[in-house]
């Protein structure tokens, strides 16, 4: 976990360079368009989940430079809206890292990042957990057989959306990343994976749609986890669940009937 470049440090307390954001319309219904979401759906307000994506780049960029040997892979994401942001406006974001556990595939870094806009106004907190995937360590079948994940709760779900992922809308949405196991199959091979895998983010983009559906979120705060891969040629069916008629569980589920990743929704104002 040593320093490799004078960039970036994989070390619990590194602060990333401050920077500005800004989302255009343009670069917002670019990417929209890869996920099968309506260019209306946010109006002229970001969709947080484009600001958030910055936060997951620069983990790829740190994890490439300090660990080559390691491959990025978004497990977790926090997302505290506490403002609405517009399109075209210029947003501060400041992030460090809060902690490197090591776990069977390799480690997890974590991160929490504060987005501020120039009078000071809090608008977003994003806490990415992002896994450093050791290749040595990828599963195997000769290893063993997986462990059973308890079942899963389907009471009340109901589907809110249908996304089919292509290799199309997969490199169109990754385009300019550095991490081949989202674009490159014998890369994602390498790695123990049957084809590329999407974005954790743009799963973040069909899980957090559902909560636009009636408006744009003034503040929301939701904690997503991935449970599995979502691979460039998977349907995923979008499903919530209510409770006194309003959102509180999200869920992600491919082809096969497999819940790929899960969303608890703490909170949600319109």
């Amino acid at each position: 976990m040593s320093q490799t470049t004078p960039e970036f440090r994989l070390e619990p307390g590194y602060e990333f360079p401050q920077e500005e954001i800004t989302v255009s319309e343009a670069e917002q219904h670019q990417l929209h368009g890869f996920c099968d979401t309506p260019p209306e759906r946010y109006g002229d307000f970001v969709d947080p989940t484009f600001l958030a994506r910055r936060t997951i780049r620069l983990n790829t960029e740190a994890i490439q430079a300090c660990r080559p040997d390691c491959a990025p892979v978004h497990m977790v994401h926090r997302l505290k809206v506490h403002a609405p942001v517009r399109l075209g406006e210029t947003i501060t974001m400041t992030g460090q890292y809060i902690a490197i556990p090591e776990i069977s595939r390799g480690w997890v870094t974590k991160t929490r990042w504060e987005f501020h806009r120039a009078d000071g106004g809090h608008v977003l907190t994003v806490e990415p957990d992002v896994m450093m995937m050791d290749p040595s360590k990828a599963p195997s079948e000769k290893k063993g057989a997986r462990k059973e994940r308890p079942a899963a709760d389907d009471a009340g779900f109901e589907t809110l959306l249908e996304k089919q992922c292509t290799p199309d809308t997969t490199l169109g949405y990754c385009e300019g990343t550095t991490n081949l196991i989202h674009t490159v199959p014998e890369v994602a091979a390498e790695y123990g994976f049957r084809a590329p895998i999407i974005a954790g983010n743009q799963t973040v983009n069909f899980l957090l749609e559902p909560l636009a559906l009636e408006g744009v979120p003034a503040e929301m705060d939701v904690e997503l986890k991935f449970l599995k891969p979502v691979f460039w040629d998977d349907a995923v069916n979008v499903q919530g669940r209510r409770e006194g008629g309003v959102l509180t569980a999200l869920r992600a589920v491919n082809g096969d009937g497999e819940t790929v990743a899960t969303g608890i929704v703490n909170s949600v104002r319109y």
